[in-house]
């Protein structure tokens, strides 16, 4: 796969459960003020995902790494009017729609022995609570649901990616990072050929919602 595997990279040395996917929910101070007037203004207090990129990658195969990708995500973010801390992200990716790298890796991976997409058709995240650490950083709590196993997860999310936080017309700009351990969502094949810590990258946009 490429830009947006399956496995989030985080901070390594960071071993925490968390998909994803999580990344969204952080707003920078100075969106929060822009989203409370949402209900004088007539607009709704909602945004939803207008692109991403969800990357993750494993260790493998002596100082290799096995990535992955997955082309179909939705994710909503809402309830920020009463601030950053109220706000609640919803992310659900299809779990058919990973590309893996070696690409002859994608159909093993969806299968049976380790995603069994067939049985667990959806990955899920949602939030719980965010935890600031900065101006424009902070961790995203949440449950991680894959393989049909919920689990609790940390995310180290900044607003903008490298460039920097971006709120433009209503668009919110985001990146986040972590890390879990696949063999406590029942992934253990190939252990200790390739590693356990899955390390994640996540790139997202969001906009108003209708």
């Amino acid at each position: 796969m490429c830009d947006s595997p399956l496995w989030f990279r985080a901070t390594r040395g960071h071993a925490i459960s968390e998909l994803v996917l999580v990344t969204f929910a952080l707003l920078p101070a100075g969106v929060v003020s822009q989203t409370q007037p949402a209900e004088a203004d007539g607009r709704p207090d909602r945004y939803v995902l207008q692109r991403s990129s969800v990357t993750f990658d494993v260790d493998a195969f002596s100082h290799s790494q096995i990535n992955m990708r997955f082309h179909r995500v939705t994710a909503e973010l809402e309830g920020t009017q009463a601030g950053l801390d109220s706000g609640r992200v919803i992310v659900t990716i299809d779990a058919a729609s990973l590309e893996a790298r070696p690409r002859f890796l994608s159909p093993i991976i969806r299968g049976g022995g380790m995603l069994d997409v067939a049985r667990y058709p959806e990955i899920r995240f949602v939030s719980t609570r965010f935890v600031r650490t900065g101006e424009g950083s902070g961790w995203l709590l949440g449950n991680l649901t894959i393989h049909g196993i919920t689990r609790p997860v940390s995310l180290l999310v900044a607003t903008g990616g490298a460039g920097g936080s971006t709120q433009i017309d209503g668009e919110l700009d985001f990146s986040a990072a972590g890390e879990v351990s696949r063999r406590e969502f029942g992934l253990s094949a190939w252990f200790p050929t390739v590693g356990d810590a899955v390390h994640m990258n996540i790139q997202v946009e969001f906009v108003r919602g209708p």
